[in-house]
C-alpha cells in the first residue's frame, strides 16, 4: 500500500508563522473598506466553493487507481488542500471497502483522520480512527502491525490536538512498538519524534531531548536517502523550536548534504530555509540572509518554493530596517499569490506577508506604493480562500489579522467585530497560540483612548484572558510559528506590560489592582524564563511571604513606556505603590551607565548614578521600610535593572548593603524559600587555576579553595585536570553535597547555548549543568547552595541576566550565589572565607552571610571600590 510512510511526526496545529508586533496607533483619513463590505465578505456562503472542490475531485476519482488516489490525496494534503485530500481518500476507502480489503481500508481511514484533524473536524477524525481500529482487530502479520501503527500515529495526533498529551504519549509508544514488530524502523523513529513532543508538553525535557538524540543516532547508521534527508530536516526543525540551535544546525547541515547529493531542489530549498531560521534564532542575521539568498538562487525553484524564501527575506528586511529591499520584495511576492494553489500554506503566506507590510506602514505611514487598502484586500482574499477550504484555523489567522489592519486605521467597530470572529474560530479549535493574540487585540481595541466605545473593564478582562492563555502555553511560545522571526519581546511581553499599565492607570490605585499587577509581574518573570529555555523551566507554587519570612520586604519593579513603577510588599501591611516619571529608554541608559561605572577601579562616578537608581527603587519608601523592622530586601527586578547589583545602590551616605541584606528572585513563585540548615555541610569544590579554552588563568582560585577547605571539614576538591564534564556528575552521584562551589570562568548570556561554565576539557552549558546538578530531579533540596565565582554576564546583553537567573532555576539548588562580573583578585578568596564562616554560625541565613562578607570587604581600604564586593548576588532562598 505504501501509506504507512505517510503518517508523519506530529506537527501541532497551532504552529503558525506569526510575526505580530506590539502596535502603535496610526491615524489615516482613508476608509479602506466599508463596514458593509466586511459584513458581506464575512457572511459569504462558501458552500458552493467547497462543493466545487469536492465535485471536481469526485469527477476524476472513479478513473483513478487506488495508488493514484493515495498519491494524489497525499499531494493535496501536503499542499494544504485538506478538502481535496478528504474527497480522494473517501473514494479510496470506499474502493477498498468494495474489495473487502479491510487492512487497506484501515490505512486509508487513518490518513482521512489526519485530514479531518487539520480542519478541526474532531468527531469525524475520531470516527475514522475508531473504524480503522475495529477493522484491524488483533494484528497478526507485519503488514497489519504497520497499518495499526499508522492508525495509532493518527490517534496520537488527535489526542495531542485536543490537549491530551499524556494519552498521546502512551499511544505513540504503542505505535513505536507496533512499527518495530512490523519491521518498520523508519516508522518507529517517527513515533519517537512524536513522543519527544508529548514529553516536552508534559515537562519531561531531558527525556524529550533523549528521544530526539536517539533518533539522530539511529539515522546516522542508515545510508543516505531522500527519506533520510527529509527526516533529518524535520528533526532539525524540532530541535530549533526546542531551543537546541547548535544541534539543529548540525542536523540540518547533514540533511542539506544528502538533499544536494540526490539533487532534490525542493528539499534543498526547504533545508536552506530552515538553516536560515536557525541562524536568525541564534542572532546571526547575516548568516540567515545568506541562507535565504542561497535558497532563492536555486534555478529550478517554483513559486511554491520561492515565495516562502522571499517572505523570509522580507521579514528579515523589515526587522533590520532594509526598507529599500522590502519595497522591492513585497510587490514581487504579492504578484505570485495568484499562481499558488488554494491551500492552508497559501493562506499563511498571504497573512505573513500582511504582517510584514503592517510593520512597514507602522514605521512609514507614507511608504511609496503601499496602502492599507492593499493589505486589507489581500487579507480578504486569504480569508475567503480559507473559508472555501473549510479551514477554520487559517480563517481565524486571516480574519484576526484583517481585524488588526482595522485597529491600525482606528475603525474600531469593524476591528472589534473581526477580532471577535477570529477569537470564536480559534476557541473552537483549541488553538491557544492564536487565541491569545485575538484576546490581546481585543484588549488593545477596548482600551484605546480615542475609541468612542472604550471599555476599560472589558479591556482588563481581555488582557487577563490573554495572559491565562499564555500561561497554558508555557515554553511553547516559540512554536507559535515556523518562522524564525517570532520574538517574545514583541509578540508576548507587551501584553504583560500593557496590562500592568492599565491596572496602574487610575488616580487612586486600589489594593486589588496592586495585587493583580504584582501577579502579572510574577507571570512575566516566569514567561521570560520559559521563553529563554523554550520550555517550562520551573514549577510554580504560590507562597505567603508573611509565613515564610516576616522580616523580608519584597520590591517589585516594572518598566513601562513612560514611567518606572514599584510595588512594595512589607510584612502584614497593604501593598504600597510609587512611580517615577522616566522613559524606558532613560532607565535602560542609566542602568548601562551604572554597570559600566561600577567596573572601573580608578573612577568614582558611580555614586551619583547609584543614587539615581536608589531613588527610583527605594527612596520614596525608605521610611516605611525602616520602620517595618525588616532586615532583608528581596528584589524582583525588570529588564536592564536585573544586571545591576542592588547592594551598590547609594542613598547619599550609605550603600544599601550596609543597612540591609539583599537578595534577588526571578519570582517568588518559582522557588519556595527554605531555611538554611547548618548540619551536614559537605562541600564539593570544583575550579580551574590554569587557563583553558582560550580563557586566562585564575591564580587566586587556589587561595579561594584553601579558604573553603579550611572552613569545612568534609570537602571534596576537583581542581584543574580533575574538573571535567565527566568527573563533576560522578562526584555528585557518589554523595550528597549541600554546597557546590564552582570557581571557573563562566558566562551568562541571552541564549542557553552561550551560557556556560569552563571545565578542564570543555564548556558545560546551562542545560548540561542542570542535568549534572539535578542527579535526582525529584529531590530539589539536594543542593542547598550553589556558588559560581569568576563568572560574568555578557557585556551589553540585556537578556544576559536571564542566563544568570536561568542557571539558578535550572540547577535545582535552593539558592545560588553568582558574580555579575569576574574578579581575578585576592578579594575573591577573602570573600569566600568571610561568607562561609558566617554560614556556619547558628541561626545563619544566606542573605545575612552574604551581607556580612560584602560589608567586610567594603570596610577593607584595599577593597572599598564596588568592583570587589558588589558583583556577588544571591538568587533564590535568602533564608
Amino acid at each position: 500500500m505504501g501509506m504507512g510512510s505517510f503518517a508523519w511526526a506530529h506537527q501541532p496545529g497551532n504552529n503558525l508563522a506569526v510575526s505580530q508586533t506590539a502596535v502603535s496607533q496610526i491615524t489615516v483619513s482613508q476608509t479602506i473598506v466599508t463596514a458593509q463590505t466586511i459584513v458581506t465578505a464575512q457572511t459569504t456562503d462558501s458552500t458552493a466553493a467547497k462543493r466545487l472542490i469536492v465535485s471536481q475531485v469526485s469527477q476524476s476519482a472513479p478513473q483513478l487507481t487506488p495508488t493514484q488516489l493515495e498519491q494524489q490525496g497525499r499531494a493535496r494534503y501536503l499542499d494544504g488542500d485538506f478538502l481535496g485530500a478528504i474527497a480522494l481518500w473517501q473514494h479510496l476507502a470506499q474502493s477498498y471497502a468494495a474489495q473487502q480489503n479491510a487492512i487497506a481500508e484501515a490505512g486509508a481511514l487513518s490518513n482521512l483522520s489526519l485530514a479531518y484533524q487539520q480542519l478541526g473536524r474532531w468527531t469525524d477524525a475520531q470516527a475514522a480512527i475508531d473504524s480503522s481500529l475495529a477493522m484491524l482487530g488483533e494484528p497478526e502479520t507485519p503488514m497489519q502491525q504497520r497499518i495499526q501503527a499508522q492508525v495509532l500515529m493518527a490517534q496520537g495526533s488527535l489526542q495531542m490536538a485536543l490537549g491530551h498529551s499524556r494519552q498521546a504519549l502512551e499511544i505513540w509508544q504503542q505505535a513505536e512498538a507496533a512499527y518495530r514488530q512490523g519491521g518498520d524502523t523508519t516508522g518507529s523513529d517517527r513515533a519517537r519524534i512524536n513522543q519527544a513532543q508529548a514529553l516536552r508538553e508534559l515537562g519531561f525535557y531531558r527525556q524529550a531531548l533523549e528521544r530526539l538524540t536517539s533518533v539522530i543516532a539511529a539515522m546516522a547508521e542508515q545510508p543516505p536517502s531522500p527519506l533520510k534527508a527529509t527526516t533529518l530536516r524535520r528533526i532539525g526543525e524540532t530541535l530549533r523550536l526546542n531551543g537546541q540551535l547548535a544541534e539543529a544546525q548540525t542536523t540540518l547541515t547533514q540533511s542539506l548534504a544528502i538533499a544536494q547529493q540526490y539533487d532534490l531542489p525542493a528539499e534543498v530549498s526547504a533545508t536552506l530555509l530552515s538553516l536560515g531560521h536557525t541562524a536568525y534564532s541564534g542572532g546571526d542575521k547575516a548568516a540567515a540572509q545568506a541562507f535565504y539568498q542561497q535558497a532563492l538562487s536555486l534555478e529550478s525553484g517554483s513559486a511554491a518554493q520561492r515565495v516562502p524564501v522571499q517572505l523570509a527575506l522580507l521579514e528579515l528586511g523589515v526587522e533590520t530596517a532594509q526598507w529599500s529591499t522590502a519595497a522591492v520584495l513585497w510587490p514581487e511576492i504579492q504578484a505570485q499569490f495568484a499562481s499558488l494553489p488554494p491551500s492552508r500554506t497559501t493562506v499563511y503566506l498571504q497573512v505573513n506577508w500582511a504582517h510584514s507590510l503592517i510593520r512597514i506602514k507602522q514605521t512609514d505611514p507614507n511608504a511609496v506604493g503601499l496602502s492599507w487598502m492593499t493589505i486589507a484586500q489581500q487579507l480578504q482574499r486569504a480569508s475567503q480562500q480559507a473559508r472555501e477550504l473549510g479551514d477554520m484555523r487559517a480563517e481565524a489567522y486571516a480574519v484576526g489579522t484583517l481585524g488588526r489592519v482595522y485597529e491600525q486605521t482606528q475603525q474600531w467597530a469593524i476591528a472589534q467585530d473581526l477580532t471577535q470572529q477570529a477569537l470564536q474560530l480559534s476557541n473552537r479549535l483549541n488553538a491557544a497560540a492564536l487565541t491569545y493574540q485575538w484576546q490581546w487585540q481585543l484588549g488593545r481595541i477596548w482600551q484605546a483612548p480615542n475609541n468612542p466605545q472604550q471599555a476599560v473593564p472589558a479591556a482588563l478582562d481581555a488582557y487577563n484572558q490573554a495572559i491565562a492563555t499564555l500561561s497554558g502555553l508555557r515554553g511553547d511560545l516559540a512554536a507559535v510559528g515556523d518562522s524564525a522571526q517570532f520574538s517574545f519581546k514583541e509578540n508576548a511581553e507587551p501584553i504583560y506590560r500593557q496590562l500592568v499599565r492599565l491596572l496602574l492607570s487610575s488616580d487612586a490605585v486600589s489594593q486589588a489592582d496592586l495585587v493583580n499587577a504584582q501577579a502579572v509581574i510574577e507571570s512575566l518573570r516566569l514567561a521570560e524564563l520559559d521563553d529563554y529555555f523554550k520550555e517550562a523551566c520551573a514549577d510554580i507554587e504560590p507562597i505567603n511571604i508573611n509565613q515564610v519570612d516576616p522580616r523580608a520586604a519584597i520590591v517589585y519593579s516594572i518598566i513601562l513606556k513612560d514611567r518606572l513603577a514599584v510595588i512594595l510588599r512589607l510584612p502584614d501591611q497593604p501593598l504600597q505603590y510609587f512611580t517615577t516619571t522616566v522613559s524606558a529608554s532613560v532607565v535602560t541608559e542609566t542602568a548601562a551607565r551604572l554597570r559600566q561605572q561600577l567596573v572601573i577601579r580608578s573612577r568614582r562616578e558611580y555614586f551619583s548614578t547609584a543614587e539615581i537608581v536608589y531613588q527610583w527603587l527605594i527612596g520614596p519608601a525608605r521610611a516605611a521600610i525602616d520602620s517595618s523592622g525588616v532586615d532583608t530586601l528581596v528584589f524582583v527586578l525588570d529588564g536592564p535593572l536585573q544586571s545591576l547589583p542592588m547592594a551598590a545602590l547609594y542613598d547619599g551616605r550609605h550603600f544599601l548593603i550596609e543597612d540591609y541584606g539583599v537578595a534577588l528572585a526571578p519570582g517568588l513563585k518559582l522557588l519556595k524559600p527554605e531555611p538554611w540548615d547548618t548540619t551536614n555541610l559537605d562541600v564539593l569544590v570544583a575550579g580551574l587555576t590554569e587557563g583553558r579554552l582560550g580563557r586566562s588563568p585564575l591564580p587566586y582560585v587556589a587561595s579561594e579553595i584553601e579558604k573553603i577547605t579550611a572552613t569545612f571539614e568534609r570537602s571534596t576538591v576537583l581542581l584543574n585536570r580533575d574538573f571535567t564534564q565527566k568527573s563533576l556528575p560522578e562526584k555528585l552521584e557518589s554523595a550528597n553535597y549541600p554546597i557546590v562551589h564552582i570557581a571557573t570562568h563562566g558566562q551568562f548570556s541571552s541564549t542557553p547555548e552561550e551560557t556556560y561554565l569552563i571545565a578542564w576539557d570543555d564548556r558545560i552549558t546551562v542545560r548540561e549543568l542542570s542535568q549534572i546538578l539535578q542527579v535526582n530531579p525529584n529531590d530539589r533540596a539536594t543542593i542547598q547552595l550553589l556558588v559560581l565565582s569568576a563568572c560574568e554576564t555578557a557585556s551589553g546583553d540585556q537578556r544576559a541576566a536571564l542566563g544568570l537567573a536561568g542557571v539558578a532555576i535550572k540547577a535545582g539548588a535552593r539558592s545560588t550565589v553568582a558574580t555579575l562580573w569576574a574578579i581575578n583578585d585576592e578579594a575573591t578568596a577573602q570573600f569566600a572565607g568571610y561568607f562561609y564562616k558566617q554560614l556556619k554560625q547558628p541561626g545563619a541565613t544566606r542573605a545575612a552571610a552574604l551581607r556580612t562578607a560584602q560589608v567586610q570587604l567594603l570596610k577593607d581600604p584595599q577593597y572599598q571600590h564596588p568592583i570587589y564586593w558588589a558583583p556577588y548576588i544571591l538568587l533564590g532562598s535568602w533564608l
